[in-house]
């Protein structure tokens, strides 16, 4: 029953991306009415985009398309804040190709700005040695380079946590090599590395 819906759900995303897509800078408001100021995040539950490499950008857009990621409603952080609260599923339903290319490549460009946020030193000290260990390969120097994966170093440490967390249910679907890590991980290892990227505010 779950793939049924998965494959109607990606039939319906297809068949959107056949109409005239937004404009684009409508759509960087949109976007932006959440994820702040050229994808620069103010807010722990929300990430920073900016500076994220554009294949995995739009991949992520691709995924809320098939519902690959939870849609977790959110309330607009800028702009016209009384508007109804979206979610990401939402706002990529009606993407074209183009449009994800687009808004992709724009905050690819942008300069990411790491999260001033309290963290344990303690625990990112463990955290750094985990990673080096676990996560490096694709989270290259120390999760700074988004390249094979995105940015970790920096990220919101409250966004980081409640994503993870859907990795084991199922309905944040990563690589099978990064799932087997995640599954792997007890909580004070999770706890650790979520510091270590905390940590990283330079």
């Amino acid at each position: 029953m779950k793939t049924f819906k998965i494959i109607v759900l990606a039939i319906a995303a297809m068949l959107s991306g056949t109409a005239a897509g937004a404009d684009v800078s409508e759509l960087l408001t949109q976007c932006q009415d959440c994820h702040g100021p050229g994808g620069v995040s103010s807010y722990g539950d929300v990430p920073t985009i900016a500076g994220q490499n554009a294949p995995f950008i739009a991949k992520t857009l691709r995924s809320y398309q098939v519902w690959g990621r939870p849609c977790i409603k959110s309330d607009y952080r800028h702009g016209d804040t009384s508007r109804t609260r979206t979610d990401m599923c939402q706002v990529a339903e009606g993407l074209t190709s183009e449009d994800i290319e687009a808004v992709s490549e724009h905050f690819a460009a942008q300069p990411f700005k790491p999260a001033s946020q309290a963290f344990d030193a303690a625990k990112a000290e463990r955290g750094q040695a985990l990673h080096a260990e676990r996560c490096e390969l694709c989270h290259e120097q120390g999760g700074t380079m988004p390249e094979r994966g995105p940015r970790l170093a920096g990220q919101w440490l409250p966004y980081l946590r409640k994503s993870l967390n859907f990795v084991p249910t199922g309905e944040h679907l990563v690589p099978p090599a990064m799932e087997s890590v995640v599954v792997d991980l007890g909580p004070d290892d999770i706890d650790a590395l979520m510091n270590f990227y905390a940590s990283q505010q330079d």
